[in-house]
């Protein structure tokens, strides 16, 4: 059986029982983790050992899906059953962007306990029993959207995006589609190249053939029912909306 926990689901900044984006992907005994957002560590706390990580995915450098490696840094550094490692892998920039506000020996911890991989859209990652392939999103900075292979599933998921056709061939034909759904239409107009709105995430599901569309990173002042309900007047799949500590199975 192949699960998603949502550890994550706020777009920009923590909600109301929304800590942002974060999402576990389970197979068996196995773990990813894309994404890792502030606030979201409580919640992987309760799902697994972070120990059990087989590896962590950040689709970009903006502090809402990237701030809580410090605190799973701690929870690795000071395991229970001694210090324990996973692999990070992440757009160029990140080792030396999350080591400079780190002082004394807190850097080379980190380096030590998160070793730092360069990710890029065109990879294709094996980690464990996961096949990833990385796609180049639309956002003001380099951002990475993912499908994941495992188990016979197929998970994709956008990481911050604008409209692109690189997400409709990200999510051709998956079992899930989380993404991106920051804004609801009725707010329009919004800057191009940024988020996504309910419906063009519903719009993006259709053309891919998704199965299952996960709404999510909406905005904490907007209801993320709406962006379901924007997405389900244009996609006839399954519409799901993301909410934090949910397991959903696949």
């Amino acid at each position: 059986m192949v699960k998603v926990t949502v550890l994550g689901s706020a777009g920009s900044h923590p909600g109301n029982g929304r800590a942002c984006s974060s999402y576990l992907v389970s197979a068996g005994d196995h773990h990813l983790l894309l994404d890792c957002g502030n606030g979201s560590m409580a919640n992987l706390l309760d799902a697994v050992d972070p120990a059990d990580l087989d590896a962590v995915i950040i689709s970009h450098l903006h502090p809402d899906h990237f701030v809580d490696l410090y605190g799973l840094h701690y929870a690795l550094r000071f395991h229970p059953s001694g210090s324990k490692t996973v692999d990070v892998h992440a757009p160029d920039g990140a080792r030396s962007l999350l080591t400079s506000v780190l002082l004394g020996d807190a850097g080379d911890s980190f380096n030590r306990h998160l070793p730092m991989h360069v990710a890029a859209a065109g990879e294709r990652l094996e980690i464990g029993p996961f096949d990833i392939e990385l796609y180049a999103a639309n956002h003001p900075i380099e951002t990475l959207a993912s499908r994941v292979w495992v188990d016979g599933r197929i998970i994709a998921f956008s990481g911050d995006s604008g409209t692109t056709e690189e997400l409709i061939e990200c999510a051709r034909d998956v079992d899930l589609f989380i993404c991106d759904s920051t804004w609801l239409s009725r707010d329009a107009p919004f800057p191009k190249g940024v988020h996504m709105t309910g419906t063009e995430a519903g719009q993006y599901a259709a053309a891919a053939g998704a199965e299952r569309l996960m709404v999510t990173h909406v905005f904490p002042q907007r209801e993320p029912e709406q962006a379901a309900a924007d997405a389900e007047t244009v996609y006839d799949g399954l519409v799901w909306v993301a909410a934090d500590r949910e397991e959903y199975e696949l």
